[in-house]
């Protein structure tokens, strides 16, 4: 006898089933997305216990699993220096990369250069669901680049692209975007969450069973959750972000994720007529002028991966006319800026009441890095007592609720960078226990509370306790 159908419920949205209809799904948090969907029943299904093992394994399942028979990873280098570091050394045969970022932001243009630079390593499929072959090779021919071995082609079907690739035997695919192609299948809709993790299931599948190495281009919306990147970074080898504003010259290319190197490498790009151009000296291009700061200017080393670049954190205090003053942080964290208010009031007696308050990094690109804390504190200081630092003294340290300054990594590859900048005078936490006896010529403060590090940065108090290098 044939069971009854037992009636479901899927989120049209992400795909989450319910035995009942909900009005909002738990999930994704779309109100009013559940439709009703009926399963098919197997009714020739057996126990699982029953099924013999030949009906489970392929004909062509690989069985050696062997350690000393597994190949190293293969990789595909370009001439973009950036590009390859972020990626761990290069883009690896097989692997699948999104490379996400808000629309606009110039995702396209770094990937078809890649496209294009890979080249050299044998063919690059470029598959296109938005801009047609023309637009392509108009872009690549404004951009100045080599089309050699460069393949083009436009469709919305996910099938035909794959089908393409697999004729084509590609060393690159690359997927233009991710939310414009669908399958046969598609109950859900383009860009929508459980289409994006279909298709990028997909995609990653066939780079691991041909060896085609795959980059996906995926939007980002400004939480960067509804356009795909996040719902499918488990899918995917490597994911990179690009950051920065879009109508700014500079861009930052972010590794997430990476199964094959180090994930949070950065590389950093100048926006140009004639595409991205990588940069070699990241600091130079983000501060111009490291003498004569102003009140609220503070210039401090951010950790970017496995280096450092020196950014300006700008900080200005204004007289409020609301009945609840403004605290607007452009590339902090809007709560890493409400603690730093918090510190230097109750531990160094110095209040924003009745003041507007706005924060700004340096460069179009945000910074995670807890090394600024100090910088940030010393800026909202500066700010707010409308009052210099020193000249040349630069602060790297973290701060604590206690007011207190924590170590952070990296401190001699930092010191070292700002003392080429010409900075001579450095604030550190008294427990940081690197090896800095070869920075001669160097004064190191070493402090154990923000207070002690605004006495030793401001020209109106005096300095002790200075040990030098």
């Amino acid at each position: 006898m044939m069971a009854k159908p037992q009636v479901q419920y899927r989120c049209s949205e992400c795909g989450h089933i319910s035995v009942s209809k909900l009005g909002k799904c738990p999930e994704c948090g779309v109100w009013g997305s559940f439709v009703e969907d009926v399963p098919e029943i197997e009714v020739t299904a057996r126990p699982a216990s029953r099924v013999p093992i030949s009906g489970i394994l392929p004909a062509e399942a690989d069985l050696d699993v062997a350690v000393e028979n597994v190949q190293p990873e293969q990789r595909m280098t370009t001439d973009i220096e950036p590009w390859d570091e972020v990626l761990g050394g290069g883009l690896v045969v097989g692997s699948a990369v999104l490379v996400g970022g808000e629309p606009g932001i110039g995702k396209s243009t770094l990937v078809l250069q890649a496209a294009t630079a890979l080249g050299q390593h044998g063919k690059v499929l470029y598959v296109s669901g938005e801009e047609s072959r023309s637009q392509i090779l108009g872009r690549v021919r404004r951009l100045g680049l080599d089309p050699k071995n460069l393949l083009l082609a436009t469709t919305n079907s996910l099938a035909d692209a794959l089908a393409m690739a697999d004729r084509a035997r590609p060393v690159a695919l690359v997927m233009d975007s991710l939310q414009s192609f669908s399958t046969e299948e598609d109950f859900f809709g383009s860009g929508t969450p459980a289409q994006l993790k279909i298709t990028a299931a997909a995609i990653a599948g066939f780079s691991k069973k041909s060896g085609v190495a795959a980059l996906i281009i995926g939007h980002v919306t400004k939480d960067g959750t509804i356009a795909g990147p996040k719902y499918v970074e488990h899918l995917v080898d490597a994911v990179l972000y690009m950051e920065g504003d879009r109508f700014g010259a500079y861009r930052l290319l972010r590794s997430g994720k990476n199964r094959y190197g180090r994930s949070g490498e950065t590389g950093f790009f100048e926006m140009t007529s004639t595409g991205l151009v990588p940069i070699s000296d990241p600091s130079s291009a983000f501060v111009t002028d490291v003498h004569n700061l102003q009140p609220g200017s503070v210039v401090v080393p951010a950790a970017q991966g496995s280096f450092a670049v020196l950014v300006e954190v700008q900080s200005l205090a204004a007289t409020s006319y609301l009945p609840s003053p403004r605290r607007i942080a452009t590339g902090l964290d809007y709560g890493r800026l409400m603690i730093a208010l918090a510190i230097i009031e109750r531990r160094a007696g110095t209040s924003a009441g009745g003041r507007d308050v706005y924060v700004n990094i340096s460069g179009d690109f945000s910074v995670e890095d807890r090394g600024i804390d100090l910088g940030v504190a010393l800026s909202l200081y500066s700010a707010i007592r409308n009052v210099a630092m020193r000249d040349g003294v630069m602060p790297i340290a973290e701060v604590g609720l206690a007011g207190d300054l924590r170590p952070v990594f990296n401190l001699h590859r930092r010191i070292e960078l700002g003392a080429r900048m010409g900075f001579r005078e450095f604030i550190v936490s008294d427990k940081a226990r690197d090896d800095l006896s070869d920075l001669h010529g160097l004064t190191i403060h070493r402090k154990r509370y923000v207070s002690e590090a605004i006495a030793a940065s401001f020209p109106r108090v005096s300095d002790a306790g200075g040990e030098s290098q």
